[in-house]
């Protein structure tokens, strides 16, 4: 049994840091008495002090350890100091492992021109001082153990990115089976129902009620409704899969052909376009198109309640930034309700005023996305508004 006097004794006891695990140094030198001097020296930083007697016994030791310093003498017999710099810089494994030479003070301004030269990060001097060479090599331990620390958290990294890699691949088999579910067994009856709406509607409306019609009329219109909102998320799930082929685009040219089309389609709706010349993007042409057709659509059906409405489509530099926009001169929104306006279903005005799946922009904001680009909107109440996108 633990007395109060133990808990609390225990409770009182400081935290023990946790132990860094040792890194090696390694010392190369021919004189085993300047070797023992050295780990002497080098012992208070208790790391592992690794020794090696010649250039060559240093290589063998650079193939079994990795190191975060060595320290090299200059004078050695048959491989001296600078040719087994040379050697150890030409090894993938030791091409960047700090070297620190130790050389004789008179002999200073010879050896540091040409240590510098095949890769030696500092040099010490005989008669070494303790503190100067602990604190050398201090530095080079620590910036190992960063090193070392920043491999580890790469390493997690990439096993994090694996592992949503892999979850996101079995969200995206499981949309893709939503899709096709969606596709043939919900859209389908959905179709059947307003064919079937329609030919009543022909065949026998004559012989019904003016009540009744009106009830298969908004059936009809429902129906409509929900099969616009299934192809809506269609969109959305094809939007995320398949690949990317990046062109360059004339935006210009595309948003005329856009607005010609709704021209086309609303021969009583009467708005200004003005469309900037020459506005041309790096971008999936196919997807760009798509992002046009939205925002410019959302433009026209929001600012044709309007007596003479105007659409501008131009492009503006802003701090070395292209930024291509779309702006309205119609209804316009509170900016308080900016962040509802790229969520799917988000809708700001009812559907009786303008109609619509509520799609459109949320698709504007992935095809965005999928171009690592960004896209936002100003806008205040009766003033309109004005969609920018960067791609």
């Amino acid at each position: 049994m633990v007395t109060r006097q133990q808990s609390a004794a225990t409770e009182n006891e400081p935290a023990v840091a946790p132990t860094k695990p040792k890194v090696n140094i390694l010392v190369v030198d021919d004189d085993a008495t300047k070797r023992f001097a050295l780990r002497t020296i080098l012992s208070p930083l208790e790391e592992n002090i690794i020794e090696a007697s010649s250039g060559a016994d240093a290589l063998r030791q650079l193939l079994r350890n990795e190191f975060a310093v060595v320290l090299l003498d200059v004078r050695m017999p048959i491989m001296d100091g600078f040719e087994t710099a040379q050697l150890i810089r030409q090894r993938p494994r030791s091409e960047l492992t700090p070297l620190i030479f130790v050389t004789a003070l008179d002999q200073a301004e010879t050896d540091m021109g040409r240590g510098y030269n095949l890769g030696a990060v500092d040099f010490v001097f005989a008669p070494v001082v303790p503190a100067i060479l602990r604190a050398k090599v201090s530095v080079f331990v620590e910036l190992y153990r960063a090193q070392q620390e920043l491999r580890r958290y790469r390493t997690q990294l990439e096993l994090l990115v694996e592992e949503r890699t892999i979850a996101l691949t079995a969200i995206n088999r499981e949309l893709e089976a939503f899709s096709y579910s969606v596709s043939h067994d919900l859209r389908g009856p959905l179709v059947s129902f307003d064919g079937l709406s329609q030919t009543l509607l022909a065949n026998y409306g004559e012989q019904l009620d003016e009540t009744a019609r009106d009830y298969l009329k908004r059936m009809r219109e429902a129906s409509q409704r929900m099969t616009s909102v299934f192809d809506g998320l269609q969109m959305l799930f094809r939007l995320t899969s398949g690949e990317m082929r990046r062109e360059e685009v004339d935006i210009s040219g595309m948003a005329t052909q856009i607005v010609a089309e709704l021209r086309a389609a609303n021969p009583d709706t009467h708005i200004d376009v003005d469309i900037a010349p020459e506005i041309l993007a790096s971008a999936d042409k196919r997807l760009v198109r798509i992002l046009l057709t939205n925002l410019i659509n959302n433009a026209w059906k929001f600012s044709s309640l309007k007596s003479s409405p105007q659409i501008k489509i131009g492009r503006e530099m802003v701090d070395g930034e292209a930024r291509i926009f779309v702006k309205d001169d119609g209804v316009g929104f509170d900016m308080i309700d900016s962040h509802r306006l790229f969520g799917a279903f988000q809708r700001l005005h009812s559907q009786s005023e303008f109609p619509g799946a509520g799609i459109g922009l949320a698709t504007a904001r992935r095809i965005v996305n999928r171009h690592g680009g960004r896209i936002w909107a100003e806008g205040a109440v009766g003033e309109g508004a004005t969609f920018y996108f960067v791609l």
